[in-house]
């Protein structure tokens, strides 16, 4: 087996393991430095010399991964101030981002506490957010602000994106928010360096593009030409991840490519006029070196992102081989960068951009053999749009399971729509925009015009998607599966990608039916949703969410949390790839205890995407909020309100089911929330909603139906509600509260926490312990909290 593919597997094999199993530091390197010894020594043998490396690069991926997150002393002492502090820092990158918010990458210099001031002895990289941007500010200018630091953290729900992994990818230690620009104050100027220079250009042709072009176009510009695709609006990312051509607007081996082209046509033009050139060397073998000094330029000026320097990291290495005269195989070249990416920095693949660009590379050089030579004998009329079809059928195929597993989007109109919108985009609206910014310095008009044209061509393929997705079936259909079923549509495509590639007839069959297998066993193998009766309590920060299931296989959600930030939806980006790992995709009730944003505005998704029976409120449908009304009826979801006191469910078929409604005169929404109870033989679970004082006096003068051995804290463990009540009369087995993590609130209150250890009862609180489950096994009941990818 080659060296190449050895190494990489154990690589991959070796970090992929690493979220799960890390080895202990100390014996690891030990081990690590003894097997790449012994491939040393036994380098005669062939096969030990291979096992030997394979079990070196194995360990050395996997010691590696925790030793990329930034963590020190400093850092978890300047976080856990839990409160704002002063920093002077050193910027080292900016960003716009959508909606005139701005993004600082800064280098801290000394932070002021309590009127001391601290120097940052270790590199600390900070990322602050800033909510009315500002674009004044260039790299290396040092500047103050007052912010309260964090180290990142996941809320800790199963199928969640791992966002402290994706900072520490990018060197950021902690992140800081304020206000808008006026909160930071400008320090010092920084001094002249390429990258203040590149930002100060691409900050000139930002504002060119603003000021000529109408709104709708400026940022569909700016993402094409200057690699500003955060620029695009929430709206226009959906209407292009819908059709499937997201990446036309990423900045990659596409642009690269077209830059190289037309560089290497200049050269050319001049080189051929040149004797002692054409003498010294041939052009194919030096021109590819000499454009890589502008391809490096382009990467930094868009912002170097992932995709671009796999770009310029297979052009460059390309060049080299040229200039050698070295001839390799694509493939191999590929996968020997994506080693040496993984070597340098191994949180790269965990990166959506680092994924889905070498697998879309790799898709499109395995289906090589396909585009090439199938379409050579159709007429030239048509051989063009048959080889960019199955081109995009290459990379869509093969970036399909990898765009499920990040976006849970399955964009249907993909292939037709690309094959408009790649002419259009790569052959005319990106020339045309790489012209406006060569033309800046020598004419503004003709860069203006340039600029113009792109803005029209972008507007008119955005509107072409548009038109695309709005018919039946081409719209978009978000799938929020396993980890396992995701395994399965990646086995399912390897044969089909493979087609060409592999020899005999018999080995293709070996190939498809053992993948087949595989996707068969992976796709039905039982997932973490126990058969028994279990009470999950999602990790949603200052919300509340749980998912009921019985042994009948119903399936319950009771609210849906939701920050009261506009742009993360709970029910998008916690609870729907949550509800996809356990193996939920269809709900007996859907029940919304009280209409406050912290329980209902993770619900919408969930509602619009996912199958309900019923939904469960104490309000009639018109009394509810307008964006709940609007789904619902989107929807046709039937609306059960439940009316003042106790109210049996007859339908639940795990167990005695009632709800509790508050009486009408209850003034507080809090008050009126509806109450769950469920009994089991062992002992029920009381859900509580946000009772505050009035609604548990209220709930306990009509009587509980039975005994409760999990208590539901009322409010978040507010203590305002009244909960020594309820635990004097209950006398629960445990208490289970949903709060957030060091939320303002100081849910849950101290004083109840305390009267809690004291009465010896369990509190499990997803602040801590991220979510939390409780099940029933035999007659015993076992808690369990989500923990690096399983229940433990």
């Amino acid at each position: 087996m080659p060296l190449i593919p050895v190494l990489f597997t154990a690589t991959l094999a070796g970090l992929l393991l690493a979220p799960f199993y890390t080895f202990a530091q100390t014996i690891g390197w030990l081990l690590t430095f003894v097997c790449l010894a012994a491939a040393f020594v036994g380098r005669n043998n062939p096969r030990l010399w291979l096992i030997f490396l394979f079990v070196g690069f194995f360990l050395c991926a996997n010691l590696r991964y925790p030793l990329q997150f930034p963590s020190s002393a400093e850092i978890d002492h300047i976080s856990g101030l839990h409160r704002k502090v002063a920093v002077t820092a050193e910027i080292i990158s900016v960003r716009q981002l959508a909606g005139g918010r701005s993004q600082f990458d800064l280098q801290m210099v000394h932070y002021v506490d309590k009127e001391k001031i601290i120097p940052v002895v270790e590199p600390v990289l900070l990322r602050l957010s800033l909510e009315e941007g500002d674009d004044s500010f260039l790299p290396g200018d040092r500047v103050q602000f007052c912010s309260r630091l964090r180290k990142p953290r996941q809320f800790g729900t199963p199928g969640e994106f791992h966002w402290p992994r994706y900072l520490a990818s990018q060197g950021v230690a902690m992140t800081a928010w304020v206000k808008n620009a006026d909160q930071v104050t400008f320090v010092t100027r920084g001094g002249a360096s390429p990258n203040r220079a590149i930002a100060r250009w691409k900050g000139l042709v930002a504002r060119k593009i603003t000021a000529v072009l109408p709104d709708t176009q400026v940022a569909l510009v700016r993402a094409l030409v200057l690699g500003e695709s955060r620029l695009l609006s929430a709206d226009t990312r959906k209407k292009l991840a819908c059709g499937g051509v997201s990446h036309l607007f990423a900045i990659s081996g596409l642009h690269l490519g077209l830059i190289g082209l037309l560089g290497y046509r200049l050269l050319l033009f001049g080189y051929r006029r040149s004797e002692t050139l054409l003498n010294f060397q041939p052009p194919q073998r030096l021109l590819p070196m000499l454009l890589l000094p502008l391809l490096l330029g382009y990467l930094l000026l868009t912002g170097d992102a992932v995709s671009t320097r796999r770009a310029f990291s297979l052009a460059a290495a390309g060049a080299v081989l040229l200039y050698w005269r070295h001839v390799v195989s694509p493939l191999r070249l590929l996968l020997s960068l994506a080693l040496l990416f993984l070597l340098v920095a191994p949180l790269s693949l965990w990166h959506p951009s680092w994924q889905l660009s070498f697998a879309g590379a790799t898709g499109i050089l395995l289906w090589r053999p396909i585009w090439q030579n199938s379409p050579a004998a159709l007429p030239w009329m048509i051989r063009g749009p048959v080889r960019l079809l199955l081109v995009t059928l290459s990379a869509t195929l093969s970036t399909l399971p990898l765009v499920l597993v990040n976006f849970h989007l399955l964009a249907t109109a993909g292939v037709l729509a690309n094959l408009l919108a790649v002419p259009v985009v790569a052959l005319c609206a990106l020339p045309v925009g790489l012209c406006g910014l060569l033309l800046l310095p020598l004419s503004s008009v003709l860069a203006e015009g340039a600029f113009s044209l792109c803005g029209l061509l972008l507007e008119t393929t955005l509107n072409f998607v548009s038109w695309l997705t709005s018919f039946p079936g081409f719209s978009g259909t978000y799938l929020f599966l396993s980890r396992w079923q995701y395994l399965a549509i990646g086995l399912c495509v390897v044969p089909i990608l493979l087609i060409g590639q592999v020899g005999s007839l018999r080995r293709q069959k070996t190939i498809i039916l053992s993948c087949l297998c595989l996707a068969g066993f992976c796709w039905f193998r039982p997932g973490v949703n126990p058969t028994q009766l279990s009470l999950t309590m999602f990790s949603v920060g200052q919300g509340e969410s749980m998912l009921l299931t019985n042994d009948q296989q119903q399936a319950m959600l009771i609210d849906g949390g939701g920050l009261y930030s506009k742009r993360f939806d709970v029910g998008e980006r916690l609870l729907a790839p949550a509800l996809g790992e356990l193996g939920i995709h269809e709900f007996f009730a859907v029940m919304l205890t009280h209409d406050h944003p912290d329980h209902r505005k993770g619900l919408l998704f969930i509602l619009e995407h996912f199958s309900v029976g019923e939904f469960w409120s104490g309000h009639p449908l018109e009394e509810l909020h307008p964006q709940l009304q609007s789904v619902l009826r989107e929807k046709a979801v039937p609306v059960r309100q439940f009316p003042p006191g106790w109210s049996l469910v007859s339908s639940w078929q795990g167990g005695n089911m009632q709800v509790f409604r508050g009486p009408d005169w209850l003034a507080e929404e809090n008050d009126v929330s509806l109450v769950l109870y469920l009994e089991e033989p062992t002992g029920g679970f009381l859900l509580t909603g946000d009772l505050e004082r009035q609604g548990v006096k209220q709930l306990i003068a009509a009587g509980v139906p039975g005994p409760v051995a999990f208590l539901k804290l009322p409010h978040h463990g507010s203590r305002h509600s009244g909960t020594e009540m309820l635990l004097d009369l209950l006398q629960p087995q445990a208490c289970l509260v949903s709060s957030g993590y060091r939320n303002r609130y100081r849910f849950p209150a101290q004083e109840l926490v305390n009267s809690l250890q004291e009465r010896n009862l369990p509190l499990y609180r997803t602040d801590r312990m991220g979510t939390i489950r409780v099940r029933r096994i035999a007659e015993n009941w076992q808690f369990e909290r989500w923990e690096k990818g399983l229940f433990r």
